[in-house]
């Protein structure tokens, strides 16, 4: 392989090293090169080349790989294209965006995965999903099988395949190495939308005896109520709402996590004999401190982050002006099927992209998310933003509302100020400043505030003295316990406003830790 001098000082020495250090010989042809002995390499590249440095092996090392006809120049390629509804289809419907993945590209880029010697998209995982082997079967067709392995850890692969953040796909070596990473969170969604099935869900073990309470059945409580049956406890969960889901099944649209997917994998579930108390809130229709005294042997608090953040700002009260949960709620109970007029939509992350997109399905003559830093810090998603920005709304960048305004209790106007950005905050973001004088305001008729939630705990801190912390989070220990003996908690009720791969994460964790205290227990009875 020709690396000149212009590609950079010292550049052709170092691939030369790493060539040494991984047992690949300097003067191997690139005719020659195999997968292994590439996948040898590469971590050596990921480890030891400068971005810049990457990117310049990965343009000469295609280009050679292509003139000598080797077949491993087709791994820098991504075999699935995405096929998306038309987007005047997209906004006069809630049908999903993203429609089939066809087989047999998932196959081929399921191919593409080297089998690294270190598995960076497994470290990164929060569950830490054994990508290589999943990915490997999936190559051989063993559709099956891999089904099978998926399903020893994650009970919600469909789900998975639709809104995980894809932390393995920002760490695929590959990816570091062409910028093009295995499409894995796609991959799981082509098999598993065609062979996720009973039949190849794990057995219990042998019953324990024991029975859990999970309050919640969102990711986290759906998650934990599935690995405590696996391991042979009786389970039930409780849900306040009518169907069971948590905001999988009450906030995320349908064009993005259509409901039958969501119903799907809750029946999968509870085909293992979870059962399910639906419509019962918990501090409410029943005490948290009667079921840990008198029904069950421990109780695992998933119940999210329920309570909207809203903005502390004059006007906030008037009609026209609400939560987006509340709003996304509506719409999924087909409560509400029409909004007319201008909206503005204040916030960018998921949950305010859903609501600027919904918004637009439902008539709305203009949408706009207002955001209060810049693209780069929005945290929303990059494909949800190009989608939402192709059907036609707009993003007002370095925006924050100050004042709502109205006539007869109704909203009217809202005003904004411009904001710059200035040193990194705490959480890695530059912290947004106001510009002096940047005033404006613009004529509205409905704004949705997706400007955060947190959890709404002051049942669980009365009945059981369920310690809180300074954010309104539920205080665990390592083990995910809580002070009060017997219960546990986690997700976003612990993390504060998190994410699907995070929650499913805690709930894998809060089954062995509750399977251990259970243990634990047993031995003194």
């Amino acid at each position: 392989m020709r690396i000149e001098a212009d590609h950079g000082p010292g550049l052709a020495e170092k691939i030369e090293r790493i060539l040494m250090e991984s047992g690949i010989p300097a003067d191997l042809r690139l005719s020659d090169l195999r997968i292994k002995d590439f996948s040898a390499l590469v971590d050596g590249l990921v480890e030891k080349l400068e971005p810049d440095e990457r990117r310049i092996f990965h343009e000469v090392m295609s280009c050679e790989l292509k003139a000598q006809r080797n077949p491993l120049s087709e791994i820098f390629e991504e075999k699935i294209v995405l096929r998306k509804l038309p987007i005047g289809e997209r906004i006069r419907s809630f049908r999903e965006v993203v429609q089939e993945i066809d087989l047999e590209s998932a196959v081929a880029e399921a191919s593409r995965c080297l089998r690294c010697r270190t598995p960076r998209c497994v470290i990164a995982c929060p569950l830490n999903f054994p990508v290589p082997a999943y990915l490997s079967l999936v190559s051989k067709r063993r559709f099956e099988e891999a089904s099978k392995l998926a399903l020893r850890i994650l009970p919600t692969m469909m789900i998975c395949g639709r809104i995980c953040a894809a932390y393995c796909e920002s760490a695929c070596t590959l990816g570091q190495l062409s910028g093009k990473p295995v499409r894995i969170r796609e991959v799981k969604r082509a098999v598993s939308d065609k062979f996720i099935k009973a039949e190849h869900l794990p057995d219990p073990r042998n019953p324990t005896g024991f029975g859990v309470a999970v309050i919640g059945s969102g990711p986290a409580g759906l998650t934990a109520a599935y690995h405590l049956r696996i391991l042979g406890h009786e389970v039930t969960v409780f849900e306040a709402e009518r169907k069971i889901g948590g905001k999988l099944i009450t906030a995320i649209p349908d064009f993005r996590l259509p409901s039958r997917v969501v119903e799907k994998e809750v029946d999968l579930i509870t085909r293992l004999g979870i059962k399910v108390r639906n419509g019962v809130r918990v501090g409410e229709d029943v005490k948290l401190a009667d079921l840990l005294e008198h029904e069950y042997d421990a109780i695992f608090i998933a119940t999210g982050c329920e309570a909207p953040k809203v903005p502390k700002i004059p006007g906030i009260d008037l009609e026209g002006v609400e939560p987006a949960l509340s709003f996304l709620k509506e719409v999924k109970l087909n409560a509400r099927k029409r909004l007319e007029g201008r909206v503005y939509v204040v916030g960018g992350g998921n949950v305010a992209v859903d609501a600027a997109r919904t918004a637009l399905r439902l008539g709305a003559s203009s949408v706009k998310l207002i955001y209060r830093r810049s693209r780069r810090e929005m945290p929303a998603f990059e494909e949800e933003v190009e989608e939402a920005l192709e059907e036609g709304i707009e993003v007002s960048y370095l925006t924050q509302p100050i004042e709502l305004a109205g006539e007869n209790g109704r909203l009217k106007r809202m005003k904004c100020v411009k904001m710059r950005l200035g040193e990194i905050g705490p959480d890695g973001r530059r912290i947004p400043i106001p510009i002096r004088g940047s005033e404006f305001w613009v004529e509205a008729d409905y704004v949705i505030c997706a400007t955060g939630e947190q959890p709404l705990l002051d049942w669980a801190r009365k009945e059981l003295e369920v310690e809180l912390t300074d954010r309104g989070t539920i205080r665990v220990d390592e083990r995910m316990a809580t002070k009060v003996e017997g219960v546990f908690a986690g997700g976003d009720v612990v993390r504060g406003a998190s994410d699907y791969a995070f929650a499913t994460a805690d709930g894998i964790k809060a089954a062995r830790e509750i399977d251990s205290f259970l243990g634990k227990r047993s031995l003194g009875r």
